[in-house]
Order: C-alpha cells, then structure tokens, then sequence
C-alpha cells in the first residue's frame, strides 16, 4: 500500500500532466476501481487548485497547471469559481478589517459620519451566496465525475465481453479450419486412389487435446479438487460428464472462476455411453483456461427451453 503523501504526489503528476503514460493507466485504474481513492484525487484536486488560485504553486508546477490543467474547459472554469470564490472572501476579510478600525476611532467619530454596516452586511450576504453557488457547482462537477467513472466502467466491461466474444469465434474459426483441411486432404487421398496414412508434418497440423472426466463435488471441500495438468503444446480441454440416459436430450455447459467470471457457455447433444448414461463433452480452447480454480455447471434444456441445474463440478488447472 502506497504511503499517503507518495499517493498525493503521484495524483499531483497525474494533474499536471507529468506522469508516465504507465503509471497514469494504473492510477486511473485504481480510482475507477476505489470509490475512497476516488475521494482522495477529489481532494487533492480541490488543494492544487487553490494552491494555484493564491499563487503558492512553484513556477515549474504554474507553468504545468495553465499548460495541461486549464486545457479542459471544465477545468478553466473550476479556476474561475475557485479564484471569484478567494476574491470575494478577501475582499469580505478586507471590509471587516476597515469596519474594525473604523470602530477603534470612537463612538464620537461614529455618530459624526453616521457610519451604516449595511455594506459590510452586504457584502457578508454576498460572499455567503457566492459560497453557496461555488458549493452547487462542485457538487455538479462531482457527479458529473461520478458519471463520468460509471460510464468507463461499463466501457471496460463492455470492451472485455467483446474480447471474449472475438477470443470464440476465434477458436471457432481455427477448430473449423483444421476441420476442413481434414476434410480436403481425405478427399485427395480418395481422388488419387491412395490409401497411405497422412505424413508425420501433417499429423501435426490436427489439434492437440487432453481429456478430463469429472466427477461431481461439494465446492472447497475437504477433499481436494480434480487437477488438470494440461500438457504444452495442447490446443483444447475436453471436458466430459456422466449423466442419466433419462435427460439426454440436450445439455447447457458453462463454466466460471471461482471468483464468477464466465469463461464457456455452451450447448451440447450428449452421445450415448453406458446402457443407463450418457456423455455430455465440452471442448474448450486451452487459452480460455489459464492456471486457477473452475466451477463447472451442467444444466438440462427441458421443454420449454430454459436450463435446469443437474451438477456442478470443482477442477484445478496447474502448471505443467
């Protein structure tokens, strides 16, 4: 965990434009991520601006704030607020201080100028406004962030599910490629009358895939999970279970961490095993299950086509 004043110096680079695109990536990740981080950048923003609106900024850290924080439009009227809102408390504290000397004369001097606070008290009433709309403005300023971070969030979820989509139709498109040159090399085999197996050079070209059978089981029991330790070099992980020959119509596989990120989601037929069950087979790319723990829900499509849970399944995957 980052010391606080380590924390606000960084916020105060990120501000002024003089981070490295590396850590800005990560800082802007930690406040998207940290309501309470978030809170922190709020108010450390709020002492740079002021810092610069009474002139105690060095001149390195001026010349960065006018240069990249004024850049934004939202930004340059932050500093206009900010510096209207220290003016007129001056000017406020200025009045009281004249009044207070104006009283130190003498209640003589006082009754011969019929001295009159209805402009101190003027001035108080307008500094006080000045106060409450400086107040809605940041509240608004505010929430508009606060919008503005739902949105990036929302953005990086979006963004992700359409990696993961790519990621499938990826593995799709390679899984029916390798199909189809199968396919082709079988049929000049035929057309050249040729019954030789294919070359070693060729074999090597058809996927690589390890099989695991599970067997249901309580979740984080004590006894330990099954263990997948998946060759290098694998293309894809079959994953199969037993189930009744009853509901072997059609099948729902989804798989998830264990922390509930989906990583599969499909729909399978099951082919027949025993004489009382069936086999229901997930293939799944091998980079769609790094090392980790994995849940494994096997659910029936009954007839009016929504899943019903049958078992879940706790597997392992490790280093080779």
């Amino acid at each position: 965990m980052m010391k606080p004043d380590i924390q606000e110096n960084l916020v105060r680079r990120y501000l002024l434009g003089d981070l490295p695109e590396s850590d800005t990536n990560e800082l802007e990740i930690q406040i998207l991520r940290d309501d309470e981080k978030f809170e922190e950048m709020w108010e450390i923003e709020n002492r740079l601006v002021d810092g610069y609106v009474r002139g105690t900024l060095s001149a390195s850290d001026q010349e960065r704030f006018e240069r990249h924080y004024q850049a934004s439009p939202v930004h340059r009227q932050r500093v206009a607020v900010a510096k209207n809102l220290v003016e007129e408390a001056d000017r406020s504290g200025a009045a009281v201080a004249h009044v207070s000397a104006k009283e130190s004369s003498g209640a003589r001097l006082f009754e011969k100028f019929n001295f009159s606070f209805l402009s101190w008290q003027f001035a108080t009433v307008a500094a006080m406004l000045l106060f409450a709309v400086a107040g809605l403005w940041l509240f608004l300023d505010r929430s508009r962030l606060r919008h503005e971070q739902e949105q990036l969030r929302a953005e990086s979820q979006s963004r992700q599910d359409r990696e993961d989509a790519l990621s499938q139709q990826l593995a799709n498109a390679k899984a029916e490629s390798q199909k189809l040159e199968s396919e082709i090399e079988r049929l000049r085999v035929e057309r050249n009358g040729s019954v030789q197996p294919p070359t070693q050079p060729e074999l090597t070209q058809r996927p690589t895939i390890y099989s695991l059978l599970l067997s249901p089981m309580l979740m984080r029991s004590s006894d330990s999970p099954q263990t997948a330790r998946i060759p290098s070099q694998t293309d894809q992980v079959r994953l199969q279970m037993r189930v009744d020959q009853e509901n072997a119509r059609r099948f729902q596989v989804s798989v998830r961490t264990v922390e509930g990120r989906q990583v599969w989601e499909q729909q399978i037929k099951p082919r027949a095993g025993r004489a009382t069950t069936s086999i229901i087979s997930a293939q799944i790319p091998v980079s769609r299950l790094p090392v980790g723990d994995y849940i494994l829900t096997l659910s029936a499509i009954n007839s009016t086509g929504q899943p019903e849970e049958v078992n879940r399944y706790f597997f392992r995957v490790i280093g080779q």
